[in-house]
């Protein structure tokens, strides 16, 4: 498989009136064609402002303070703004979180999927709008003729989901990033969803970025899994691997966690504490409060990442 995209040392910064928030906080990673890629934290982690630094969609006071993104060998945060439009929702897709706030109000589904046809592929009207059905239909979106000169107040937070989705699709990206994907829908709909997102993966060898905290959908989606804890990744490996063979004590706890790790009748295990206030600084490990393993180390000194094992990278005091 050849490299898609390459994240080194992504830093994306806050300046806010009561200090400097570290979202994100140095992250490496990368991306090979065809491959799915999973980001997986609680919220507050650092996962979509990961994405929007990919897409340079950070708004003020926000700002990408240092590092590259490589695609195709192109770092994105360095060509003009201009360029970056003929990647952004071409090349590279996104699929937002919160459909509610994503879409126009003002605009029908139907002009808003048929824009990026128009744009990037070239489409006459007429065969964008036929693409448009096309699509609105491959996501499950019923009755799509009627639908399609819908206003978004008119569609339910489920089907405006699909339409985002529809939206990301329309014009065949080499890399998809999909920022929990499935929140707004059911069950079946949800798997429908994810099939349809595979198996364009694989037809078009799309590179897939997929932002969930479904520990399901990871174990069955992705080849390869990130772990991210206050603006870090912590943990990163092969699906299979990463799943059989934890190593960080934030990757265990979200395993532990799983209903089928409790036997019946006992109350689910938790990671005690929260996501760390990273206004105040983290002068050692962040997850150092939490963690039932911790030592004097760990609340004074930053651990460096480090490959334990082929593919197998962990960035904690135990493997120093």
């Amino acid at each position: 498989m050849s490299l898609l995209l390459e994240i080194k040392g992504l830093a994306t910064h806050f300046h806010l009136s009561s200090g400097l928030l570290k979202a994100v906080d140095g992250v490496d990673f990368s991306l090979d064609e065809g491959e799915t890629l999973a980001i997986v934290g609680e919220s507050g982690c650092g996962k979509s402002v990961t994405a929007f630094s990919i897409m340079r969609l950070v708004a003020p006071p926000g700002r990408v303070e240092s590092g590259k993104v490589l695609f195709d060998g192109t770092d994105l945060l360095q060509i003009p703004e201009e360029q970056m439009r003929e990647v952004r929702g071409n090349r590279i897709s996104m699929i937002f979180q919160d459909p509610m706030t994503s879409l126009n109000p003002v605009l029908r589904i139907g002009d808003q999927i048929m824009e990026g046809l128009l744009l990037h592929r070239r489409l006459s009207r007429s065969e964008a709008r036929e693409e448009s059905l096309q699509l609105l239909s491959q996501v499950g979106i019923p009755h799509a003729a009627e639908r399609i000169d819908d206003y978004p107040h008119r569609l339910s937070g489920g089907m405006r989901q699909r339409v985002m989705i529809a939206m990301a699709l329309a014009c065949r990206p080499r890399i998809l990033i999909a920022d929990e994907p499935t929140t707004a829908l059911d069950v079946t709909i949800q798997a429908q969803i994810l099939e349809l997102i595979d198996r364009l993966r694989q037809e078009n060898r799309m590179g897939l970025i997929l932002i969930s905290h479904d520990l399901g959908i990871v174990a069955e989606k992705s080849d390869r899994t990130a772990i991210m804890y206050a603006g870090k990744i912590v943990e990163f490996a092969h699906t299979d691997e990463l799943f059989h063979n934890p190593l960080h004590p934030y990757t265990e706890g979200l395993l532990n966690s799983l209903p089928q790790k409790t036997e019946p009748g006992r109350p689910l295990q938790t990671i005690p504490g929260q996501v760390p206030y990273l206004l105040a600084g983290l002068p050692g490990c962040g997850f150092c409060e939490r963690c039932p393993e911790k030592s004097w180390i760990c609340q004074s000194e930053k651990p460096e990442m480090k490959e334990v094992a082929a593919g197998h990278f962990v960035r904690c005091w135990k493997f120093a």
